[in-house]
């Protein structure tokens, strides 16, 4: 009889230590999961971000900008949707625009094909 007190006192014993432990186990596994979850998320995120064309806006206002430091800006224009452009053989995403300025008097037109991912401009070219 002793002996059975014993063996029951010693599995009540260690079965809510086997429960606790996993508990633990089951706690780590599930942290571990959201923690690889959020960094997968956020990777994926910043990837989403990289291709993800600029604003039309945004660009036509940098150009601008670039254009302003030689002299005042008459208008301005960009086409919103950016096209697909094969240059060198690669296939881009660009937006196309143009700025017209004063020049010496005389209202001169560029043309300018820019970046649709990084915003920085290709090419410009004057409108004769």
């Amino acid at each position: 009889m002793v002996k059975k007190a014993l063996i029951n006192q010693l599995k009540n014993s260690v079965f809510p230590n086997e429960q606790k432990q996993s508990y633990a186990l089951a706690g780590s596994l599930f942290a571990c999961g959201v923690v690889i979850g959020g960094v997968a998320a956020a990777l994926i995120y910043d990837q989403v971000q990289a291709h993800k064309a600029k604003d039309g806006m945004e660009v036509l206002e940098a150009v601008k900008d670039h254009f302003k430091k030689d002299g005042d800006i008459e208008g301005s224009w960009i086409e919103l949707q950016p096209v697909h452009v094969n240059r060198f053989g690669q296939e881009q995403k660009l937006y196309y625009g143009g700025i017209s300025r004063l020049e010496n008097n005389k209202v001169v037109q560029y043309e300018f094909y820019a970046d649709a991912i990084t915003g920085n401009i290709v090419d410009i070219f004057a409108i004769d």
